[in-house]
């Protein structure tokens, strides 16, 4: 989505609000000791003293820049707002001011297309899954915060990420943005579905947006779920290790788009809608 000219100019200013040390050691004085909404209040003295400041005139001035927005005072002090906390794990999970090196990595994977060997690359905050042989498939690319490598091999990043992937487009399609909790519209590209076309998910505030095969945003659906656990799809597998489906479209008007899963044990047949909600689960 592309921003308009209100919300651009409430991104400015949100962001011009940090344009302080005084403040930053204020949000940061108030984070120390978050704990959710248990978060004990400063005072208005203990905050001052955590801050190390002695003018009284230069600190209220900074405080009241930030109450409200990123401050809220309570009854017994000052606690953090949502706002201040999102944006500081945002910095913890993304960590922008340090750089991360990964060379590109084997995985314990394999390409749906050709079986070949996958691999693991990691750029702009992206982790891709690739073939290293052809380029039949397009591969898989999601979104994966720097702090998520710490402690994890290059098969459980890309497990991670496929995990996180699931979710978040599971809920997008749901109607619920993963990031911003906004809107979200689901687009079906009806004349192109059966040349491998993908389907987009787009928030109708935020920058979110995803295009994917159409099995993928069912996958958290329990019907859909249960239908392919009983023909033997195992759903601890990333999304690329699973069953391509044939699919098809069985009416325009209404909207009805088949899906045909099959596994060892059976075929599943789903349908859904132009906003992917399931309308039927079949297993034969």
């Amino acid at each position: 989505m592309e921003p308009d000219d209100r919300t651009e100019a409430a991104v400015r200013e949100a962001f011009s609000l940090l344009d302080h040390e005084i403040r930053l050691e204020i949000l940061l004085a108030l984070l120390e000791d978050w704990h959710a909404v248990y978060t004990a209040p400063k005072s208005y003295a203990e905050l001052m003293d955590a801050v190390g400041m002695r003018d009284s005139g230069k600190f209220n001035y900074h405080l009241d820049k930030l109450r409200g927005v990123y401050v809220r005072q309570v009854e017994d002090g000052y606690v953090p707002t949502a706002s201040v906390t999102a944006l500081y794990r945002a910095v913890l999970a993304h960590r922008p001011t340090e750089s991360l090196e990964y060379e590109p990595t084997a995985i314990d994977s394999t390409c749906p297309r050709c079986d070949s060997a996958a691999i693991l690359r990691y750029d702009r905050g992206f982790v891709s899954v690739e073939c290293t042989a052809c380029d039949d498939w397009p591969g898989f690319t999601y979104p994966f915060p720097k702090n998520g490598f710490a402690g994890r091999s290059a098969r459980a990043v890309a497990r991670a990420t496929a995990r996180r992937a699931r979710y978040h487009i599971g809920l997008a399609r749901d109607g619920q943005c993963p990031f911003c909790a906004g809107t979200t519209t689901v687009d079906v590209p009806l004349d192109d579905i059966a040349d491998d076309t993908p389907v987009e998910i787009a928030c109708d505030t935020c920058t979110f947006l995803v295009g994917v095969e159409p099995l993928s945003p069912l996958l958290f659906e329990d019907r859909v779920a249960s239908a392919l656990g009983d023909i033997g799809v195992d759903l601890e597998r990333p999304d690329w290790e699973l069953p391509t489906p044939t699919t098809w479209v069985e009416s325009r008007d209404p909207v009805r788009l088949a899906l045909e899963v099959e596994d060892e044990a059976g075929t599943a047949t789903i349908v859904v809608d132009e906003a992917l909600a399931v309308r039927s689960v079949a297993v034969d």
